[in-house]
């Protein structure tokens, strides 16, 4: 059981944490916005900058009174919060250490995702546009010459700007682990550095950006005899854990058969699963490997035998890949070709078919099938998301530390499905319901990535394919990369290796004295198709590299002529399910032969539409619920862009609202600005004022119609707005809002009607004067 932290981000100046894109002729930095609602919000490592830099100080005044000499005890716990930080990673790995290398420390404290609106505003925003625009506005800047204080040339621009005011809320989580007297010195250091976060996003030493961090939950705030209580008796943080040493317990006999369970993963941030680096941009892949599941799966089944059986290969984790039409995805087949420039999707095996004379196809080499008779191919959406670390005594992101670096990671909502064997007797009963709850996958996921609902249930076996004779085929179809060696034990990418490891894998099963030989040609046809895929991984613990892995790519088909032997359906399961090639526990190996979908012809047409659920109802916001002083803000915002349209396009006939007061001069007309910063007034008293302003004009029809449109009228009849309630988030907005923005919609439209009707009289005086000139 964790400890959770409620984070609650009051902004109180705008704000802008950018995207690192802009709009070509609007928007020079757009803010970054969340996918699903497509709002502002503030990422968890954002956050986590500032918070971190205010728990530093805070620790620095801490120990200062301790002895200089001594650990720190405070520093030390901001590294067990925040994690362990080298200073300048390019210098320390280039140097020699000044002291013995020591277990890198991943950070305590995480996060359930980014800081968004609170409770149903999101939601409630999310399905007008209007609302939508209204949450940002446009700001312009210039950059000025230090010599002159003049504008610069070509320094104009337009920043994207989020609206002040607004109230934003996330959850962190703290380790079980930490006793009472530890719990008491993390919070109190937490705390003490969320007072001292002040500001957040950019340019936020020149206003922008500023913030109040609270923190809620047990313990928190803590009070001021905590506070002296645990600053005047630190106590030192839990050890660091020691790195796993090998498992010696021995492996427990198996039974005969697999179990297995199925896991649906539902992706609740994005998820970055490392493939590679081009240039800043770290590219993810389009699932979850099963090296990267298979260590959360130990941890959670918690048992000596799981971990023996998957060095053994009793224990399988495979990929998690997209979910396709209720099931687990598999990655095409490289035999199948596209139509090109056709309107539907026309696919073709090219194992058993040829392409029709005078059409044009294309090899698919992405996405994902179901294996079903109607073939979807559908491949997963990914996000782009831009970031960067700050050098301390600069306050610029640095190139010694990483600078400016983009993340390109699956889209949440994601639902990935992989599937877990182990040979039946190993594991007690049930042991798939320890497989059930929130993950945390991939790179970055303390923060803003990786974090993953799990529900996992059993599942059957897949059906067993025919038995194959000799002479007939086998097709082969790589559902997983596969690991090969030659004979010299060097990664191999040879068909005849293929075979060879086969062939080794049936007579394992029960199959002795089968032959294979591969097939690479024959005409018309693609019998085999395949690439080979390169593994990079890192060891989280000491930062450094794995071994490369290289070998079959996901996807690849081969085709083998049996020369001699048989192999059963029996044996053709088990090494469906077992795997074949090295490191088979972490998802490596997985094959499918003989299946129906490389076998047969493919439908004329496959279907790639999915059906969109339906937005859910909206609800209004009411004065109890959280977010509501953001709705109202939003609101009003929206309730003015949309006065200051409505007013403009009375104006193109300021005749309707103006009506006999046109007939007044263009000074008496400018005298009833006077009044616009008294149209709040009650009715009388403002009638007064009009009373005593046209008192010398002499003009009662013209008192009594500023009367009847100042303080009689509706203004928003005038301005003929007639969709309040379509740009209203709160329950009570559609009482307040007319009340409490009229004599801001009065003195817009009359601004705009006057402005109009001035430029009218400019233009017919123009007219006239040179008509007289051409006439004289």
């Amino acid at each position: 059981m964790s400890h959770t932290i409620s984070l609650t981000v009051r902004m109180l100046s705008d704000w802008h944490i950018g995207a690192g894109t802009g709009q070509h002729g609007r928007i020079s930095r757009k803010v970054l916005r969340d996918e699903e609602h497509h709002l502002p919000f503030i990422p968890a490592k954002s956050l986590n900058g500032v918070w971190r830099d205010g728990c530093e100080i805070a620790a620095r005044a801490l120990d200062a009174d301790a002895d200089p000499d001594g650990p720190g005890v405070w520093h030390s716990w901001v590294e067990y919060l925040f994690g362990y930080q080298p200073t300048f990673p390019g210098a320390e790995a280039s140097d020699a250490p000044a002291a013995p290398a020591r277990h890198p420390r991943p950070a305590a404290l995480r996060y359930l995702g980014p800081l968004r609106f609170p409770g149903d505003l999101g939601q409630a925003i999310a399905g007008n546009p209007r609302l939508r625009d209204a949450v940002t506005f446009v700001k312009p800047g210039v950059a000025h010459d230090p010599v002159t204080g003049a504008a610069r040339d070509d320094m104009l621009r337009f920043d994207e700007m989020a609206r002040g005011g607004m109230t934003l809320e996330g959850t962190a989580e703290l380790s079980d682990e930490l006793s009472e007297e530890q719990l008491g010195c993390a919070r109190a250091l937490l705390w003490a550095g969320a007072r001292l976060v002040e500001g957040i996003g950019a340019k936020r030493r020149r206003g922008s950006g500023r913030c109040r961090l609270d923190l809620g939950g047990a313990g928190l705030p803590p009070s001021s005899g905590d506070l002296a209580h645990w600053t005047a008796n630190p106590v030192s943080p839990p050890a660091p854990e020691r790195p796993p040493t090998p498992d010696s317990s021995e492996r427990r006999e198996a039974g005969d058969g697999w179990e297995s369970a199925v896991l649906h993963m539902t992706l609740e941030t994005p998820l970055l699963a490392y493939e590679r680096t081009v240039g800043n941009l770290v590219q993810g892949r389009d699932h979850a490997p099963g090296w990267m599941l298979l260590g959360p799966v130990l941890r959670r089944l918690d048992s000596s035998a799981a971990a023996a059986a998957a060095r053994c290969g009793d224990l399988v984790v495979t990929p998690a890949t997209p979910q396709v039409d209720g099931v687990r995805g598999h990655p095409v087949p490289r035999v199948f070709d596209r139509k090109k420039d056709e309107t539907e999707n026309v696919y073709l095996n090219r194992m058993v078919e040829g392409i029709p004379n005078g059409d044009a196809f294309k090899r698919v080499r992405k996405g994902y099938v179901s294996g079903s008779a109607n073939v979807a191919v559908e491949t997963p959406g990914f996000v782009l998301r831009m970031h960067n670390t700050i050098e301390d005594e600069l306050q610029r992101p640095t190139e010694a530390l990483g600078g400016v670096y983009v993340y390109q990671a699956l889209a949440p909502g994601t639902v990935l499905v992989a599937e877990v064997r182990i040979r039946r007797g190993i594991l007690e009963t049930g042991w798939w319901k320890r497989l059930n709850g929130r993950w945390r996958l991939g790179r970055s996921r303390k923060d803003d990535y990786g974090l993953v609902s799990v529900t996992a249930e059993p599942s059957e076996p897949a059906p067993q394919s025919a038995s194959v004779m000799s002479g007939d085929r086998l097709r082969v179809w790589l559902l997983s990369d596969v690991l090969v060696r030659d004979d010299r034990l060097a990664p191999s990418d040879d068909p005849a290796d293929f075979a060879r490891l086969l062939e080794r894998a049936f007579a394992t099963a029960g199959a002795d004295g089968v032959e294979l030989k591969p097939i690479m040609q024959e005409r018309d046809r693609r019998p085999s198709s395949y690439e080979i895929a390169r593994t990079d991984s890192w060891h989280r613990g000491w930062r450094l590299p794995r071994p490369v892995l290289l070998g079959f790519a996901a996807g690849g088909c081969l085709t083998f002529e049996m020369t001699a032997g048989r192999v059963g359906a029996d044996v053709l399961a088990e090494v469906e399910r077992s795997g074949i090639g090295e490191r088979r526990g972490e998802g490596f190996g997985q094959i499918r032969v003989n299946d129906p979908i490389l076998v047969n012809r493919l439908p004329g047409n496959a279907s790639e539409s999915v059906e969109r659920p339906p937005r859910p109802t909206v609800r209004r916001l009411a004065t109890v619920d959280p977010g509501h002083a953001g709705a109202r803000l939003i609101e009003a915002a929206a309730w003015r862009a949309e006065i200051w349209r409505l007013a403009e396009e009375r104006a193109a006939q300021p005749d309707e609202v103006l009506g006999p007061l046109e007939e007044l001069s263009a000074t008496r007309l400018n005298a009833l600005r006077r009044l616009f910063v008294h149209l709040d007034e009650e009715s009388e008293q403002l009638k007064a004022r009009i009373t005593r302003l046209t008192k010398r004009w002499k003009a009662p029809k013209a008192t009594a119609a500023i009367c009847a449109l100042l303080a009689d009228g509706d203004v928003w009849e005038k301005l003929k707005f007639s969709d309040q309630d379509g740009l209203c988030l709160t329950v009570d907005g559609p009482e307040v809002l007319p009340r409490e923005l009229r004599a801001e919609a009065l003195r817009s439209l009359l601004t705009a009607c006057l402005a109009a009707h001035t430029r009218s009289l400019a233009a017919r005086t123009r007219s006239k004067a040179h008509s007289e000139e051409a006439d004289g």
